[in-house]
């Protein structure tokens, strides 16, 4: 099955994240215009013009996914598991609603078995990168570092892979990596604010304020809004 409009605009911002900086469509499954424009009566319409088919079962599993509807997403991605079972598109979309509704037992199991049938690709990038992410809010360091390594090991291009393991190593107290890895973010993308946001921490940490201050300016002047009290504090 081709990627759908809201799957291929993730991995579309993923492939462009090292000239953009923007990463809002990889920490889930976001609204996605196209879709949004297309009244859901035409969804229903090609579903019943070809209920053999995954594809409109996909279309129509995305946009209710994209108006919150995830009960009724769900039950088109039952579909087309059925039609097409290994399809990892649908596996990853499953993998985010999952998520959404809080269950990351669930959402590893998809993002896992992803890996098992694509370990390479953007697909399996974007399993990586979830998994990681998973992995740093249930404080599962280690495996959130092994995450990010193979994502960068796969992905060696991209500046959030690099930035998503600096995060990791600074949170597991190994400043050297964490700062050669974030330094290597910037290098691909010098207007990537998370990547001075995280520097800024660590340079506080280790009484390097100057440097630590011009971080934050920097993640600040690239939009970060979220730094502006660290400033108050640290800066004025």
């Amino acid at each position: 099955m081709k990627a759908p409009f809201l799957i291929s605009a993730i991995l579309f911002s993923y492939a462009m994240v090292a000239q953009t900086g923007d990463d809002a469509l990889l920490a889930g499954i976001s609204t996605n215009t196209r879709t949004e424009r297309i009244p859901m009566s035409a969804f229903d319409i090609a579903v019943a013009e070809a209920p053999s088919d995954p594809s409109p079962w996909y279309d129509r599993a995305e946009a209710r996914a994209a108006k919150g509807d995830n009960e009724g997403a769900m039950k088109d991605l039952d579909r087309v598991s059925k039609l097409e079972p290994l399809d990892t598109y649908a596996m990853l979309l499953r993998a985010q609603i999952h998520k959404e509704n809080g269950d990351d037992r669930m959402a590893t199991n998809e993002l896992y078995r992803i890996l098992g049938l694509q370990p390479n690709g953007s697909v399996a990038e974007v399993a990586l990168l979830e998994l990681g992410r998973i992995a740093m809010d249930r404080n599962e360091l280690p495996s959130a570092l092994d995450h990010f390594s193979r994502l960068v090991n796969i992905a060696p291009y991209n500046a959030l892979a690099w930035c998503e393991r600096g995060r990791a190593y600074a949170a597991l107290l190994d400043d050297d990596n964490a700062i050669s890895d974030l330094q290597k973010a910037l290098d691909l993308d010098p207007e990537l604010d998370q990547a001075y946001a995280n520097l800024a921490a660590i340079y506080f940490r280790q009484g390097r304020k100057q440097e630590g201050c011009f971080a934050l300016h920097q993640a600040h002047d690239l939009g970060d809004r979220s730094v502006e009290r660290l400033l108050l504090v640290h800066c004025e």
